[in-house]
């Protein structure tokens, strides 16, 4: 049925009402110039773009909103637009505070109805929030770029989309390996359950964190802290997983040998209480006095502090055992003095034989400067030491040039430590004797209590 000519003219003007109810509410700057370049129409987004109201505009030069280093760019684009093209280009305008700002133009000629060039029409976008999303998009790629830990994406079909160049230091997969396929490349076996129960949790929209293992190209197994998120498009619909993973190999191997240190701790602690409550007792039983007591047990809880701050200085992992003769004798030997020789290869005792041989100087030490070589300015004390054939560690006191020496009345702790004590402990044989010309001691026991430098 044909359209009669109220038809068509009711068609028009609602076209007419509909196009400039799009230009009223559009978001953009849309503009309208003679083909002068007088300004003639402006909407409400040109406002609120570069803030001048349309009476303020309208009639004015369209060189009003162009920057000085735009004019030829903008003649252009109306040279392009007079001659009937219709393109998009960026400019810099200025807006009524003076300041420029980035903008897409698109521009295009209008006609009338016998199809003369009336004016052009042009619509402003705003550049700036493309800029930071684009500076946002290079800063986060940058980011994941650098980082050091393994960051990628997953699609929703458990594929790899990204693959950052921490992932290939991790895994071992370059970039061209891992893109497109599976993320079960990198799961254990044992973990594939886990693996999946994973991703479902992240595809419902869950953000996921364990630590667990993943596996590298060359079939290594990795400690790793996992963390997933979904990934969501412009929309808001997941349409995949990001993924930060990070080595904590050396986390877990630090936790283990804290672990091994701790119950070493408790063990060389109950070792030491041992030790010391045994000294107590000693001490008690062959003191007459309180006072006795306190000096002297004071001297070998000092004698035993010796031994435990060399061990200290050397990471507890052992003594060289001429440091240890050397702590445990200087407190008894005058500065300058060379009244102390002594011999043998530069070998590391282990913590237990550091601390039992130790108490053993202190009390030969203390003895020999009560009563012994060290207790006149002639006497010597020769020590040396030495590994044997039969897988045996050696060590020899002798002392010479002091007073003349008589076997103790009774027997003490010092004698205890010296005879039976250390010995056992260190599963060897000891021996002391008491020789007119001065004091002996020597001390067996297995080589395994040399630590191997």
């Amino acid at each position: 049925m044909p359209i009669s000519s109220l038809q068509h003219v009711q068609v028009k003007r609602d076209s007419e009402a509909l196009l400039a109810a799009i230009i009223a509410f559009s978001r953009d700057a849309i503009i309208s110039t003679s083909p002068a370049g007088v300004i003639q129409t402006w909407n409400d987004g040109a406002q609120r773009l570069l803030g001048w109201r349309a009476e303020e505009v309208v009639g004015l030069s369209l060189d009003t909103l162009l920057s000085d280093d735009n004019y030829r760019d903008a003649f252009e684009l109306l040279r392009r637009a007079m001659n009937g093209e219709q393109f998009q280009m960026e400019l810099e305008v200025v807006d009524n505070q003076g300041k420029c700002l980035e903008v897409s133009v698109g521009a295009a000629p209008v006609h009338d109805s016998n199809g003369a060039f009336t004016s052009l029409s042009f619509i402003m976008r705003d550049l700036r929030r493309r800029r930071r999303s684009e500076a946002n998009d290079a800063l986060l790629a940058s980011v994941v770029r650098q980082s050091r830990d393994s960051i990628f994406s997953v699609t929703r079909e458990g594929l790899i989309s990204t693959w950052n160049p921490a992932s290939e230091k991790l895994y071992g997969y370059l970039s061209e390996e891992a893109i497109n396929q599976p993320l079960s490349m990198i799961v254990p076996d044992s973990r594939r359950e886990e693996s999946e129960a994973m991703f479902a949790s992240v595809m419902k929209g869950e953000m996921v964190f364990l630590e667990t293992l993943r596996q590298r190209k060359d079939g290594a197994i990795v400690d790793v802290a996992i963390s997933g998120s979904p990934l969501r498009d412009a929309k808001g619909a997941i349409i995949g997983i990001s993924a930060i993973h990070r080595d904590i190999t050396e986390q877990r191997q630090h936790e283990q040998q804290m672990r091994l240190i701790m119950r070493e701790l408790a063990h060389r602690s109950k070792n030491l209480l041992a030790i010391i409550l045994s000294m107590a007792a000693q001490t008690a039983r062959n003191s007459p006095t309180l006072t006795a007591f306190n000096a002297r047990f004071t001297q070998r809880v000092q004698g035993l502090a010796h031994s435990h701050d060399l061990l200290i200085q050397k990471n507890w992992l052992g003594a060289p055992i001429r440091e240890l003769i050397s702590s445990h004798l200087a407190p008894f030997v005058e500065h300058g003095k060379t009244r102390v020789i002594l011999r043998g290869p530069d070998v590391i005792v282990d913590p237990k034989a550091a601390q039992n041989i130790g108490l053993a100087l202190h009390e030969l030490a203390t003895n020999a400067s009560k009563y012994g070589a060290l207790s006149n300015p002639a006497g010597h004390v020769n020590i040396t030491w030495d590994r044997t054939p039969g897988s045996r560690f050696v060590l020899e006191w002798k002392e010479s040039g002091g007073p003349r020496v008589q076997p103790p009345k009774r027997r003490g702790f010092g004698q205890a430590v010296l005879e039976r004590l250390a010995s056992q402990a260190l599963e060897g044989d000891a021996h002391l004797s008491f020789h007119k010309e001065g004091v002996a001691w020597r001390i067996e026991i297995p080589s395994a209590y040399l630590v191997e430098n």
